[in-house]
């Protein structure tokens, strides 16, 4: 099942960029988490997105790596994607461990990939116990820094807080807090063409100051949109392609993978 959003209708040489999110994966990779196996959905995505995008440029995965944040953990998802042989970029979660977290980019300086004539700015939204996200001052400073320095790039930032509410009051509470000192920062640059976030299990599209704002589904468990409360949903796990033309226009496909998913236990009211 793929999901397409369209903002060209070009057909250039263009750069693609494969975002997965929230794998949430256990120290035991037999292990179940909601009634998935993370290990399991985590590689039925990797595999539906290397028979897609064999040539990909570069795989994002914008956080909650881990959902049992210990090193072996980690060091197991770095070697699995280090086999596909994709330039492989990560940020961190809430439920990831700051301390062990194979950042690509020592912090709080932001990453960068650099797939010209684009780049991709990765932000750190993840506070130590803390469940909300927040971008340090220090970082913001950095990334205004940063975007002067690519006036001549088209970009796309990411982090794995959501900027924009989802209208779940359960999960916006825990959205970037400082949304508006990020959103201030960008409204002063008129090449950033995409917003990038993991965190609420769904996908999503808004539109803010002619930049997409972009959502995207776990490679594990959906969370149902638009609920008061915690809720699953039924639906399969996935994962986003974003293709990025050289003048600066784009494409973007969600793909969900073919998975017989469990059946929802109705008492789950969080995790």
């Amino acid at each position: 099942m793929n999901k397409v959003s369209s903002y060209n209708h070009q057909t250039h040489k263009k750069q693609t960029l494969i975002q997965i999110t929230d794998t949430h994966l256990m120290a035991d990779p037999n292990a179940v988490f909601l009634g998935h196996s993370p290990e399991q959905t985590f590689h039925a995505v990797m595999q539906d997105i290397q028979q897609r995008y064999p040539d990909a440029n570069a795989l994002l995965h914008t956080g909650d790596l881990a959902q049992e944040s210990v090193e072996s953990t980690y060091q197991r998802y770095q070697d699995y994607v280090a086999s596909t042989r994709y330039p492989c970029f990560q940020i961190p979660g809430n439920h990831d461990n700051l301390e062990l977290f194979p950042f690509s980019t020592a912090l709080p300086q932001p990453g960068v990939i650099d797939l010209d004539p684009w780049a991709v700015i990765l932000l750190n939204s993840a506070v130590k116990n803390h469940i909300d996200g927040f971008i340090q001052s220090e970082q913001l400073y950095l990334l205004e820094q940063q975007l002067m320095q690519l006036e001549d790039k088209f970009v796309v930032i990411a982090c794995h807080h959501h900027p924009i509410d989802m209208y779940s009051q359960w999960i916006d509470q825990h959205k970037l807090k400082n949304a508006l000192e990020l959103k201030k920062i960008l409204q002063r640059f008129n090449n950033i063409k995409v917003v990038l976030c993991g965190h609420v299990h769904q996908d999503s599209v808004n539109m803010w100051n002619q930049i997409a704002f972009f959502s995207t589904p776990s490679t594990c468990v959906q969370f149902k949109p638009r609920q008061q409360e915690f809720t699953l949903d039924q639906i399969a796990p996935g994962y986003r392609c974003l293709s990025l033309n050289p003048d600066g226009s784009f494409t973007t496909q969600v793909h969900r993978i073919d998975y017989e998913l469990p059946t929802i236990d109705p008492t789950i009211c969080g995790y």
